[in-house]
């Protein structure tokens, strides 16, 4: 006689005795067993994990909008410390052009009195600067003398 279990797993086996059947019946029971305690397992620890997910979650919102506060602060002293530089300078930014231009009508009055030419050296304490000019008759005979060199080194080229 062959004996046949009712288990799902066992349904296509037939055994030749009782012990057989009970041995094969106890060893599924036990595999299912470990199946069970192993999805119970990963269970509990997707449980930890799930919970370590949503407390980073929320540690990131707190950090992105602290972020979103202090970018915002750091933004408005960054643009009160511009606008408090640009005024401060802005007084001595105008005189500065002043005096840029005063200097600059009085050099071009100097040159257009001394056509002949000009050699002149300022002092400010340790600034020193040394201006010369050539005199426009002599620039034009420089000048003169350039152009005919460049012609004739034209000439040799061809």
């Amino acid at each position: 006689m062959k004996y046949v279990s009712e288990l799902k797993e066992l349904e296509n086996k037939k055994f030749d005795t009782v012990e057989e059947l009970e041995k094969a019946e106890a060893e599924v029971k036990q595999a299912l067993a470990k199946k069970e305690e192993a999805k119970l397992a990963i269970k509990q620890e997707s449980a930890v994990v799930e919970k370590a997910f949503q407390e980073r979650n929320a540690a990131r919102k707190v950090y992105n909008s602290k972020l979103v506060e202090l970018r915002k602060a750091y933004n408005d002293a960054l643009k009160k410390a511009r606008d408090e530089f640009e005024a401060g300078l802005d007084a001595s930014a105008k005189e500065l052009q002043a005096k840029e231009e005063a200097y600059d009508k009085a050099l071009n009055e100097f040159v257009k009195k001394h056509p002949e030419g000009y050699r002149i050296t300022l002092h400010d304490g340790d600034n020193v600067t040394t201006l010369s000019g050539v005199g426009t008759d002599l620039r034009t005979a420089f000048d003169e003398t350039q152009k005919f060199w460049d012609n004739f080194f034209n000439l040799l080229r061809f």
